[in-house]
């Protein structure tokens, strides 16, 4: 049953359907990808698969566009797969179980994965339509956007031939993008020692229910971070029993911020009916603290079986020293407009192996220098213990361009079409164009797209009609660009 069947635009919607059949989170992708390519091929297309996976696919330029600059649409292919606690969805092969709730597409208790398979539907539609004028164009399609941009990065420096980009990466209708921060990924990783111990009963202290969110679109909105908060919580359960710390785990995504993290303490057998009582107070001032932004949030405490290894003190120490100095949220605003973020980190996750405990902090800042002093304030606290860090995943920022003719052609059309302005800005969020920037120099580029909301949470969900909207613009930009 095709559940999208009758939206308009229809291709549009029959490819997203399509789209979303295909298990694609990150670094699993080589069957979107053989997809992408299968359709390409299928309309008699030039297509290219390269080594990483991203996909191109050329269509010849309209009689009268043969002399205009090429076009290159892109998109990526990969999703952010993250899902509610009880769902049973299995990522690696179920599809996404589509609904359709007034004017929004979401999923059954996932991420609908619209961020960005909505670029690669319009793109497929475009490729097959007959009666649209338009330049060259090329569909670059790239592979795992959301973790290091991989796809990006590996994409060849001579195999684009367009001088123009149309970046259908962004979230919210009626904006132009114009600039994106860069960004790194620090992991830090503590030795892990354990001792043994009697008389104490494990519980369970879980933070839970939290609206998380896109670590850049959403970083500005105040939204709990369920490691900080589990942490704050435990460590002040520590403060007043003699309790030892078993594990200590949340998050799952790095550009997510974490909406549920659990711990395991073990306290003493016979002081567990006074830490049943008092412990309700410390839940109680929490939500309390919490109530305004995250309203939905649970506690919950879960008594279990005999401890018998814990954590010592100093690796307990480590970790709380971490994660209640390390930052989390907003570092600086732009200098000239401080309604934009410039740089921020994430304290994205926290989880438990053998013989170490990891952390990731993902870092984001639109100037290389605040990036740099940003990752410093991490080192700083990571040398006050005895752990080690890394940094990888590092991608450029794209620099805001005070002259663009792209630009300037898009912002006008809008006008035209709907008799308003474009907001043109730059955003806090990671995109592609900073990479292929640097790669291709000459390009000029702007990016936008429908209205989405809640990305990279079960809650995401796309706009119907914004969808159809911004697909008429992108045809009809298409024309304008002779």
């Amino acid at each position: 049953m095709n559940k999208l069947e009758g939206l308009e635009p229809k291709r549009v919607f029959y490819y997203f359907e399509q789209i979303a059949n295909i298990p694609r989170c990150s670094y699993d992708e080589q069957n979107i990808s053989n997809y992408i390519k299968s359709v390409g091929e299928k309309l008699n297309l030039e297509t290219i698969q390269d080594e990483a996976l991203n996909v191109i696919i050329r269509k010849p330029a309209t009689p009268g566009y043969e002399n205009a600059q090429g076009i290159i649409i892109q998109g990526h292919m990969d999703m952010v797969c993250e899902k509610e606690e009880d769902s049973h969805h299995d990522f690696k092969k179920d599809p996404i179980a589509l609904e359709i709730e007034g004017d929004y597409i979401q999923a059954d208790k996932t991420t609908l994965g619209a961020d960005n398979g909505i670029a690669i539907a319009m793109g497929l539609a475009l490729l097959e339509e007959d009666t649209i004028e338009h330049p060259d164009i090329e569909l670059l399609v790239t592979t795992s956007e959301e973790v290091e941009m991989d796809g990006a990065l590996g994409l060849s420096e001579d195999i684009l031939r367009g001088t123009r980009l149309l970046n259908l990466d962004s979230e919210e209708e009626g904006v132009l993008i114009a600039g994106s921060a860069g960004g790194e990924l620090i992991q830090i990783k503590i030795p892990a020692n354990y001792q043994k111990i009697s008389g104490y009963m494990e519980v369970s202290v879980e933070v839970k229910g939290l609206q998380g969110g896109h670590s850049g679109v959403e970083i500005h909105k105040a939204r709990g971070n369920s490691n900080k908060i589990l942490n704050s919580i435990v460590k002040e359960i520590k403060e007043l029993w003699d309790v030892e710390l078993i594990s200590f785990e949340g998050g799952t995504k790095d550009n997510a911020i974490p909406r549920q993290s659990r711990a395991k303490i073990a306290v003493k057998a016979k002081e567990l009916p006074e830490f049943r009582e008092k412990v309700q107070k410390i839940k109680k001032e929490i939500l309390h603290q919490y109530s305004s932004e995250e309203s939905g949030m649970e506690i919950i405490f879960t008594e279990g079986n005999s401890a018998l290894k814990v954590l010592s003190r100093d690796t307990w120490n480590d970790l709380v020293l971490l994660l209640d100095t390390l930052p989390t949220g907003v570092f600086t605003k732009l200098p000239q407009n401080n309604d934009i973020v410039e740089s921020s980190s994430n304290l994205a996750i926290v989880k438990m192996e053998e013989e170490k405990i990891i952390i990731q902090i993902s870092l984001r800042s639109s100037s290389e220098e605040v990036l740099h002093k940003l990752r410093q304030k991490v080192i700083d606290q990571v040398s006050k213990t005895q752990s080690e860090y890394q940094i990888s995943g590092s991608y450029p920022e794209w620099q805001y361009n005070p002259k663009s003719q792209l630009r300037d052609t898009a912002l006008a059309l809008y006008k035209e079409m709907f008799g308003k302005e474009m907001e043109s800005t730059v955003i806090h969020a990671g995109l592609e164009c900073g990479v292929l920037a640097k790669k291709y120099s000459h390009l000029d580029i702007i990016s936008f797209g429908p209205n989405m909301y809640d990305v990279h949470t079960p809650k995401e969900r796309l706009s119907i009609s914004s969808t159809e909207r911004v697909y008429e613009y992108l045809v009809e930009l298409l024309k304008k660009l002779k």
